[in-house]
């Protein structure tokens, strides 16, 4: 600690304790957007009382600017959190063959999965134990079975593919007659936000150009290595919305 010309020590503590105060003011920005006018008041009052301001507050304020503009602009290594967690979100589906029946499916039960794919219970914990792994019910969710054997849903659900080949959504054709509601049925939580538009185009068997194209038309701008989410943040859209563009005739992004 640093001894300051007021006579005070300067504390780390002090920087630490006041960046996850400030931390947590960004992320409830959304929050604070529901009473803002009455947050605004109550700082000015603080402010009219002229209360002194801490040595460590402008060290926290500026560590916190350098966080906030290394992720928007997407620097290294503040992107790497951010990266971490598209690829946690996407660690379900080990390749474009075996992505998960619907979303959120690992905490679902296997008698739920077996619902959802149209497949006998049965035979999805028939699988399970046929490749090794232990399960007592089909009451377990597919995370606590992947948990109990050390191993990912993933990891797992491929097996039970291998072997239960019906579990599987039908491929993907670009060029049936896709209504906003099947959009909706088929994507609606299946992982494609994290993939880039390459990626996107090669599931639904069409080019990126394409695909870029299709976008462009309805106002959209992307590129190809764009992933999805952002594509559709920036056009204040959802991924989904996105593919309905891609994928629905005449589809219009709400206004």
């Amino acid at each position: 600690m640093t001894d300051l010309s007021d006579g005070r020590q300067f504390s780390w503590r002090a920087v630490t304790s006041m960046m996850t105060t400030g931390g947590f003011l960004i992320m409830g920005v959304t929050g604070l957007m529901l009473f803002w006018r009455q947050f605004v008041a109550y700082l000015r009052h603080r402010f009219q009382q002229r209360v002194s301001i801490r040595p460590e507050a402008p060290a926290a304020a500026a560590l916190l600017a350098v966080l906030v503009a290394g992720t928007l602009w997407g620097v290294p290594p503040f992107t790497w959190v951010l990266d971490l967690s598209a690829a946690i979100k996407a660690s379900w589906s080990v390749d474009a063959s075996m992505e998960p029946p619907f979303g959120h499916a690992e905490e679902a039960t296997l008698d739920t999965l077996a619902l959802r794919t149209a497949t006998p219970a049965g035979a999805i914990i028939g699988a399970i134990r046929d490749a090794g792994f232990k399960v007592d019910s089909t009451s377990e969710t597919m995370r606590r079975v992947a948990d109990r054997n050390g191993a990912t849903p993933a990891e797992i659900w491929v097996e039970v593919a291998k072997r239960v080949p019906s579990v599987l959504p039908a491929p993907i054709d670009a060029n049936a007659a896709w209504t906003p509601e099947l959009v909706d049925q088929r994507f609606e939580g299946a992982g494609f936000g994290a993939k880039t538009i390459e990626q996107v185009a090669t599931e639904l068997a069409l080019s990126p150009d394409e695909i870029i194209k299709k976008l462009a038309d309805a106002g959209v701008q992307a590129s190809r290595t764009d992933r999805l989410k952002a594509v559709a943040e920036e056009a204040k859209a959802t991924p989904t919305e996105l593919l309905k563009v891609i994928l629905v005739p005449g589809f219009k992004l709400p206004k």
